[in-house]
């Protein structure tokens, strides 16, 4: 498990075996001049399976992402459930029969411009967020305030974890993920440094999802790739066989809000 924070270099000796990085929506080799198709899908427990599917751009073209429509996307699982998802405008589709279930395997397969792009994900047992709670540090005449997620990880089971924080509403452009390699059956309490700064008064919330080993690595080397570990600029390891970037992932998800005060 690798830490990484940018945003508040006095805590960097301190958190070395934490987790995050700042995020974007897709990293890629910023000499690679050639679009490349961008698949992210996710299906949660109890929820459609949602796609969306659109083309890098250069380094310096404007964040406007190219979607991509007409695509064939076949969704199966390992129930023996199969469907064609909708595509509903804007590079977006969805599934309208198969919704996620903890404990099963899904399989993804998209044909567009000839290509054939496929990716398989599992959805793991949820783990359940038990609380959010704020802490404060004074530091340099100032108080700076995190937000720190508390739940107990299953003994025995290999767990992953990505988390995602809200400051009024307003997204934490963060990548927070965690395994259980150093706290296997324990009760887990890491802050979460964002981006965004928090003052008393505001809402916090805190989305907990549980997924499968091949999505950590993808975040994982997001990571890595933003914090320039890599060496050379490479682009994050995806899920997806056939040459695409992104990642497909089955997952659980939970949030809790809380107010600073």
């Amino acid at each position: 498990m690798k830490s990484i924070y940018i945003r508040i270099p006095v805590f960097l000796l301190f958190i070395s075996a934490i987790f995050t990085s700042c995020e974007k929506v897709i990293d890629v080799d910023l000499n690679d001049s050639k679009p490349q198709l961008v698949m992210e899908a996710i299906i949660r427990n109890g929820e459609k399976c949602t796609l969306s599917i659109t083309k890098t751009i250069n380094f310096n073209q404007s964040n406007n992402f190219p979607v991509v429509d007409g695509a064939v996307v076949t969704l199966s699982d390992d129930a023996g459930n199969a469907e064609n998802l909708q595509n509903t405008g804007n590079g977006q589709y969805i599934s309208s029969a198969i919704t996620g279930t903890i404990g099963r395997t899904y399989t993804l397969q998209i044909n567009v411009d000839g290509n054939t792009f496929k990716a398989i994900s599992s959805l793991p047992n949820q783990v359940n967020l038990d609380s959010v709670f704020v802490d404060s540090l004074s530091f340099l005449g100032g108080t700076t305030y995190t937000v720190t997620p508390q739940f107990v990880d299953p003994i025995g089971v290999l767990n992953f974890y990505r988390f995602k924080t809200f400051v009024n509403n307003e997204a934490d452009k963060t990548i927070f993920i965690d395994d259980d390699v150093f706290s296997d059956g324990r009760t887990v309490t890491r802050p979460l440094f964002g981006e965004l700064e928090i003052q008393p008064g505001d809402s916090i919330k805190v989305q907990m999802m549980c997924i499968d080993n091949p999505v950590y690595l993808y975040f994982f080397s997001l990571a890595q790739v933003q914090d320039g570990s890599t060496g050379a600029p490479a682009n994050p390891v995806s899920n997806f066989t056939g040459g695409c970037l992104g990642y497909f992932s089955a997952q659980t998800i939970q949030e809790r809000t809380i107010f600073v005060e």
